[in-house]
């Protein structure tokens, strides 16, 4: 205690599944950097979150015990963090916070950094390897068998038979480990929850996987020989997340994958045959976040996506061959799932963005939308509906050439017909984000007419980002001097506006400067 005194008084405040997701943190490298969503899974996978009343959900009380943890200090860099528009927070331990963790787990948490003096206390329950080779993991010195996680950081090969001894372990995270071969015994690890096989090599999964009845995650992202997924994917019945993106050689789904009825999340579903695929995920009634890559024409409405009412997370991707159909029409079948707030359509093969998008239901739930390389899109009018929408992120749309005035739902018509309530477009946007638009050369602005009508635009507006439009010649004016709220405008990459705002003296700089506190103009 007379070593850590400050971080006791924290401590001793906490409840003992606080004190023990504290601790746990031990097992982490020091200035690694934690996901924080995949911390409060390993945290479950101990059995340290427990629920307050029947039918909690886990994942929140954890959540609620990070923050805890976070508000006395334990964490420090909390950041934001995005992949294929997920966001997720990240953080750091100090390393006198994580010297107080090992102090506190001292003969539980192992940490080996060599080969040499290193040797397990009969109390070890978790181990984490740095550095190491095959015959590191093999050493004598070690008894795994009372070990309940096993993390290997040492981004080296692992023996075949590692998995004969470990009988009660909980967590096993052997990523980046060269696996070209995922062992049988694996099947007997009967108490494992958490199991992270990502970035290896190997091809296949072993039947016997789908005997760990108590699995609860499995990553398997990012290996990218893997060619399918065992037949008998059912009996993980209660699996709740399946990592699985970046695995280009896998190109179908396994029948059985829609009978996981607990599964929340799922991160690469092959809908390569129409709507057979897709009725897989029919029963999937528990999913909150689903990416689904679209491989021809599919009958969205036999996922019944509409039904999902926790799904909050959907990105869909279209290949060449949905591109080879010639039209979206297909596409308009899917009913939007009711409670969906982030959204990202990728390489969208239509014309026009599907009329589903800018329904009832999505207008009053949807907060950030992510549209990333439509084919064919070359205009965004219907956009200015969605007036929950909080972040809007369009990303090389290379038809556009030329960005009108009905961006933001500005018609004569509609102003002829409508109160100045309801003219104000993207009430409640507050980041938008133009990326690589290579042949966009005009935004066209308000006229003198529209500026007597138009109340407001964007209101809420505090980000405005434009990179990688190269021939876009000039912001529109007035419709920034609308938006009121405007903080930051940033520009990178764009050597047209560059060239006109950038000198800080001329009286287009004087427009936007007057106007906007933060302005950043990239020179590259």
């Amino acid at each position: 205690m007379d070593l850590f005194p400050h971080f006791y008084l924290s401590y001793n405040e906490l409840s003992p599944e606080q004190k023990s997701c504290f601790s746990y943190c031990a097992v982490f490298p020091k200035d690694h950097e934690i996901v924080v969503e995949e911390l409060i899974r390993l945290w479950i996978a101990q059995g340290y979150v427990r629920p307050r009343r029947r039918g909690e959900c886990l994942e929140l009380v954890g959540l609620e015990y990070f923050n805890n943890l976070a508000m006395r200090s334990f964490f420090q860099e909390i950041r934001k963090g995005t992949y294929s528009g997920h966001e997720f927070m990240k953080c750091k331990m100090h390393d006198i916070v994580h010297d107080f963790a090992r102090f506190l787990t001292k003969n539980e948490c192992h940490v080996l950094d060599g080969i040499g003096g290193n040797l397990l206390s009969e109390r070890a329950r978790h181990l984490t390897i740095l550095e190491g080779t095959e015959e590191t993991f093999s050493s004598s010195a070690f008894d795994l068998g009372r070990l309940r996680s096993l993390f290997a950081f040492s981004r080296g090969r692992v023996p075949q038979d590692l998995f004969r001894g470990l009988n009660c372990v909980r967590t096993l995270t052997l990523s980046h480990c060269q696996l070209r071969e995922v062992p049988t015994k694996v099947g007997s690890l009967v108490h494992l929850r958490h199991l992270d096989l990502s970035w290896n090599p190997f091809e296949t999964l072993p039947e016997a996987i789908c005997d760990l009845y108590y699995l609860e995650t499995l990553d398997i992202s990012y290996c990218r020989k893997l060619s399918c997924l065992p037949k008998r994917i059912e009996g993980l019945v209660h699996l709740k997340h399946l990592f699985n993106h970046n695995t280009y050689e896998l190109l179908q789904m396994q029948q059985g994958l829609g009978k996981l009825t607990s599964l929340c999340s799922l991160t690469s579903f092959i809908a390569s045959n129409n709507s057979v695929d897709l009725a897989i995920l029919k029963d999937l009634k528990q999913l909150e976040r689903l990416y689904v890559d679209i491989h021809g024409k599919g009958d969205f409405g036999s996922a019944e996506l509409g039904k999902k009412i926790y799904l909050r997370e959907m990105l869909l991707r279209f290949s060449d061959e949905a591109h080879s159909e010639g039209t979206p029409s297909w596409i308009q079948t899917m009913e939007p799932p009711p409670n969906l707030q982030q959204l990202a359509l990728v390489t969208y093969p239509g014309t026009q963005l599907p009329s589903w998008l800018v329904t009832e239901t999505l207008i009053s739930s949807l907060t950030k939308l992510f549209i990333v390389e439509p084919r064919n899109i070359s205009s965004l009018p219907t956009l200015w509906k969605l007036s929950s929408l909080e972040e809007l992120r369009l990303e090389y749309v290379e038809e556009l050439e030329y960005l009108g005035k009905e961006f933001f739902g500005i018609t004569l018509s509609k102003f002829e017909s409508s109160s100045s309530t309801e003219a104000v477009a993207f009430p409640n946007l507050r980041k938008l984000h133009f990326l690589k638009f290579p042949n966009w050369t005009n935004w066209e602005d308000l006229s003198e007419e529209d500026e007597k009508v138009v109340v407001s635009i964007m209101p809420c507006l505090e980000e405005l980002e434009i990179e990688a439009c190269d021939e876009l010649k000039g912001l529109p004016h007035r419709i920034l001097g609308k938006m009121s709220s405007l903080k930051s405008l940033k520009v990178q990459h764009c050597n047209k506006l560059r060239d006109r705002y950038s000198n800080k003296t001329g009286d287009d700089w004087l427009k936007i400067s007057s106007r906007i506190p933060r302005i950043h103009i990239s020179q590259y």
